[in-house]
């Protein structure tokens, strides 16, 4: 995707604005991709003035404001470009947090800037491993011990169940002759 300096928008708009032409003729001029995107710049331009064009860092938005911008488009008849001019936000935020809001709710908002893909930063391991006393160490032997029988158990219950069902299913498939 291109990105457009403010310099570049702002002339875009200018020679749109001061000469008759249409938007698919400055796009031509201009070799801007969508006459969509030109509409966008003016009407961003038209509300917050230069300040809209001017490309958005990555801003950290609260769960307040997010939770406001996805109620303002569920509660008006508003498309999400437009409401990203009023915000004065980059519209795919506003489509994102649309996205996220439908599918886990405010709860989504909160987690928004930590979901996908992790980090490629190494974390430091903690090496200190506290050593357990032999009371602790006796305790969670005795706990391993019992949930290891208690497995057993139930691994032999199941085997019987299923042995019982399959010696049913030969007694319906071969019944026995009576003479």
């Amino acid at each position: 995707m291109i990105k457009y300096d403010c310099k570049f928008k702002l002339k875009a708009i200018n020679f749109y604005k001061n000469n008759d032409v249409s938007l698919k003729e400055t796009c031509k001029k201009f070799n801007i991709k969508s006459h969509s995107n030109l509409t966008y710049w003016i009407n961003s331009y038209n509300f917050n003035g230069v300040e809209g064009l001017k490309l958005k860092a990555n801003k950290k938005y609260s769960v307040e404001f997010k939770a406001s911008v996805v109620n303002y488009y569920k509660t008006h008849e508003i498309n999400p470009r437009d409401l990203a001019i009023i915000y004065n936000i980059n519209p795919s935020q506003v489509y994102s947090w649309i996205k996220i809001f439908d599918l886990h709710g405010i709860n989504g908002l909160e987690l928004s800037g930590k979901v996908g893909r992790p980090s490629m930063k190494k974390h430091k391991k903690n090496d200190k491993v506290i050593p357990l006393t032999d009371s602790e160490r006796n305790k969670y032997i005795n706990e391993i011990i019992n949930l290891k029988s208690k497995l057993y158990n139930t691994e032999m219950e199941n085997d019987i169940i299923k042995k019982r069902i399959a010696l049913e299913m030969k007694k319906d498939i071969f019944p026995k002759h009576h003479k």
